[in-house]
């Protein structure tokens, strides 16, 4: 079963442009990286989806967060790896950076700069930049688009979408007040 992929002349080709050409080696690698995160967050949904410990009013929310940070960071990771593994923007920085450096195999040194400068970059700078500040707007939307909503559970749903609910806190701290000035009162 094997040997007959392995034999492809797609699958060689494929090889053959990787091993020739950096930029193609580092889109190489953060498609392979994009495809690992969309069956990540695909069984991430699912799972939620399916989770009896969330409750069934949380439950549409957390699902489309899921399924929000799988999309944006698919989407960011191929635009922020692909203009990373762009050859001017890798030979720009190979210049600056090892302007007067001497490597044995200065071929090998540059394929493995530009992957890694790839890979390592669209991901830090998709998952901890980019996905935070679009996937939960982004799941707003999801939610209120394709799940459906029990009026019941709406209503009491008001801020649920917030994570620092300014409501909530001024109630917490109304009846914290009042409780203290019950306490002085019996003292």
């Amino acid at each position: 079963m094997i040997k007959p992929v392995t034999q492809s002349k797609i699958l060689n080709n494929h090889l053959k442009r990787v091993i020739s050409d950096d930029a193609f080696a580092a889109k190489t690698i953060v498609v392979c990286s994009v495809l690992k995160d969309v069956f990540a967050y695909s069984v991430r949904y699912k799972t939620t989806m399916e989770n009896k410990k969330i409750p069934e009013k949380r439950r549409p929310f957390v699902a489309a967060m899921d399924l929000a940070s799988g999309i944006v960071t698919a989407i960011a990771q191929i635009a922020v790896g692909f203009s990373i593994a762009n050859p001017k923007l890798q030979n720009a920085l190979w210049n600056k950076m090892f302007k007067n450096a001497q490597f044995k195999h200065i071929g090998a040194a540059k394929k493995s700069f530009a992957t890694i400068l790839a890979l390592v970059g669209s991901g830090v700078i998709t998952e901890r930049i980019i996905v935070p500040l679009l996937a939960t707007p982004l799941a707003a939307f999801v939610e209120k688009k394709f799940f459906k909503h029990d009026p019941a559970v709406t209503a009491t749903k008001k801020y649920s979408n917030y994570p620092f609910n300014t409501h909530k806190k001024h109630s917490v701290f109304k009846n914290f007040a009042s409780s203290n000035t019950k306490k002085e009162h019996l003292n």
